[in-house]
């Protein structure tokens, strides 16, 4: 998702502007939360990120659309996109002035049992059009965007996960690995995980790839490195040393590697890039 949105939620930043609704009780394992946003119509480019929980995007009509730049790739999605997986050095940029935009955050594993994905389907394509997974679930994209409040529309989403014939499980012990790997914020080795976890690192490995789709050592990476951004973009005085090293990396040139990859710019040029009053440009 857009990560000054990701950034909102992981620090519990809510206001009008932007806030959190949560699901029902029948939904609270499959549903982490629906999120509301208003945007800024001059800031059109976001950088894409994902913390492990795949999510839907909804644009505020079926009729607008985003442009998604990533390395190798610029392809236009219209309407709603899903994400999940590794993301790497990709921008969303808002061809419309479509305002709010809702989100639904799934936990992991969820997604893709309700939707009858492989939970590898993300892996080269992180973002991807919603539309084709919608057309092949019965989820209507014309009926959503037939209503217009939040609320309806949440309540449209709901309806359709009660009415899913699909029995969502998750291993318990999985369940309780990740809320150790969320709880200590990604500081960690594998190693320590599974010590500390008190699993096997073959389950673990294998658990991981056929409920997230990732492997236990790149989930790791994707909570170190949110929170080291969080740490990052909320210093007036960046010190990267310091945030590497109280964030798990070896050393700056460790976080640097890192944040190049996630972002496609050092800190310092994102740093100014985010300072931009208009965000149109990606580089």
């Amino acid at each position: 998702m857009p990560i000054n949105y990701l950034k909102k939620i992981q620090l519990g930043e809510f206001n009008a502007d932007g806030y959190r609704i949560g699901p029902s009780k029948e939904l609270e394992s499959v549903i982490e939360g629906f999120y509301v946003f208003s945007r800024d119509p001059k800031d059109t480019t976001h950088l894409i990120f994902n913390d492990g929980f795949p999510v839907l995007i909804f644009l505020q009509n079926c009729q607008d659309t985003v442009t998604v730049t990533a390395e190798n790739d610029t392809f236009e999605i219209k309407a709603a996109w899903a994400s999940a997986g590794t993301i790497k050095n990709v921008y969303v940029n808002y061809n419309t002035h479509t305002n709010p935009i809702f989100i639904v955050r799934f936990y992991p594993g969820a997604f893709y049992q309700l939707f009858g994905l492989n939970a590898q389907h993300f892996r080269y394509n992180p973002v991807t059009p919603f539309e084709y997974i919608a057309n092949n679930n019965n989820f209507s994209l014309e009926e959503f965007f037939g209503y217009n409040s939040i609320e309806e529309k949440i309540a449209f989403v709901s309806t359709y996960v009660q009415n899913s014939s699909t029995a969502i499980s998750r291993p318990e012990s999985l369940h309780k690995t990740l809320d150790y790997i969320h709880k200590i914020k990604g500081n960690s080795t594998v190693r320590n995980v599974t010590n500390d976890a008190g699993v096997n690192y073959k389950w673990l490995e294998r658990s991981f790839l056929q409920h997230i789709g990732l492997l236990p050592k790149e989930y790791i990476q994707l909570q170190r490195f949110m929170h080291a951004y969080l740490e990052l973009v909320g210093s007036k005085d960046v010190d990267l040393m310091q945030i590497a090293i109280s964030n798990g990396y070896y050393d700056a040139n460790h976080f640097l590697k890192d944040f190049k990859a996630y972002t496609g710019k050092t800190p310092l040029e994102y740093i100014r890039f985010q300072s931009q009053p208009d965000r149109c440009q990606i580089s």
